[in-house]
């Protein structure tokens, strides 16, 4: 199911399956991205090297569904060049198949990858991945147990903080480590004031990581914490203005920008700002999206672009988006394109790159993987 291209200004009205109000106008376009020589997966270890988008590893969705982490996860990879708009194969990785590896980590050399499952669980071990040599190379062993977990880049060490054993977060973690890959060495994190949890923001903003919602189990949770690696010490956030989510934030440069989520069952559509200086929050004005979990968020270096997702435990998925402005406090829509969930998205300095994730299946209420993509150019 490809993405279709856009036009510049397009005049959008909801379908019954898509409902985002009334009709509004658009700006900015898709392009088709080149087809991957990979096969459809969801849970990739990705990143933006500033010239690649880089995929590994992940695993298919089987008979209709992809919920089942007991299928065989995958151990290939390809890089994506806008530039050109072609991939090419990763060298083979001394890593064994897994999905739901740490990635997003590029360090201005190497891709980091660490932890993540296959199908008999959990795993605790990594590897850095050259893009310009085609090589990897192994972590020294961490010193935290075997999960999947978030990261974030400080510059100079990856930094790994909770987690959990699979998808039910019925084991969560709430201890942490840095990766220091000149040294190839780990040192543990001071404990942090935060229960243990996944699925939460983890961000890098600019001196400190912080942490915020998230889940464990079935309870959402609605604090945070900031951690200083300098210092080696953790501070709790200010009390949010936001119900407690699984949700995803962009740092802007100023604010931590969290929108959208879920909490249980129950998609949201509401968001806020958190400003580490101040350690103050405000909320964000209305967007004309519906609430959804599972959408992409980007940085633009303007913008927070959010697109795509799902609504709450509904079959469909939205193929719309919207950009916000923090200087103004206002969004804009984006144009539309064909909806799913939980794709992967980069920023590429130009365009947003989405590669992959969860369609409808050719079967009423059925969902299977892709392989495809599109390139959002605002």
């Amino acid at each position: 199911m490809a993405l279709v291209i856009g036009v510049v200004l397009v005049l959008v009205r909801a379908s019954d399956d898509d409902p985002v109000g009334p009709e509004v106008a658009t700006t900015g376009q898709w392009l088709p991205m080149a087809a991957a020589p990979l096969s459809p997966r969801i849970g990739t270890a990705s990143a933006w090297t500033g010239r690649e988008l880089v995929a590994w590893g992940g695993r298919p969705c089987r008979e209709g569904r992809c919920d089942d982490e007991t299928v065989e996860a995958l151990a290939d990879g390809a890089a994506y060049d806008p530039e050109t708009d072609t991939w090419r194969s990763l060298a083979p990785s001394p890593l064994s198949p897994r999905s739901g590896a740490t990635a997003t980590i590029w360090t201005g050399q190497e891709v980091l990858v660490w932890g993540g499952r296959d199908a008999g669980g959990p795993l605790a071990d990594g590897a850095a991945y050259d893009p310009e040599a085609d090589t990897w190379r192994p972590l020294a062993a961490a010193p935290l147990s075997a999960r999947s977990a978030q990261a974030v880049w400080s510059g100079r060490e990856m930094l790994v903080w909770g987690g959990t054993v699979d998808a039910t977060g019925r084991q969560v973690f709430a201890d942490g480590a840095a990766y220091d890959p000149e040294a190839d060495t780990w040192r543990p994190l001071a404990p942090s004031p935060l229960a243990g949890r996944f699925d939460m923001v983890s961000e890098w903003t600019d001196g400190e990581l912080v942490v915020w919602g998230g889940r464990a189990g079935s309870q959402n949770l609605g604090d945070g914490a900031a951690y200083d690696p300098a210092a080696d010490a953790w501070r709790p956030l200010a009390s949010s203005p936001l119900s407690p989510r699984v949700v995803r934030g962009e740092w802007s440069g100023r604010e931590l920008l969290i929108w959208g989520g879920e909490q249980g069952p129950e998609a949201l559509a509401d968001g806020a700002a958190y400003d580490p200086a101040a350690d103050t929050w405000r909320p964000l004005a209305p967007s004309s999206l519906q609430a959804r979990r599972g959408n992409v968020a980007v940085w633009s270096g303007r913008e927070l672009l959010i697109w795509g997702g799902g609504g709450g435990t509904g079959a469909f998925f939205f193929g719309t988006g919207a950009g916000y402005d923090p200087e103004i406090d206002a969004w804009r829509d984006l144009p539309p394109a064909p909806g799913r969930f939980i794709p992967d998205a980069e920023w590429s300095g130009e365009e947003m790159l989405v590669w992959g994730g969860i369609v409808p299946g050719p079967r009423p209420a059925t969902v299977e993987a892709t392989v495809d993509g599109a390139r959002y150019r605002p």
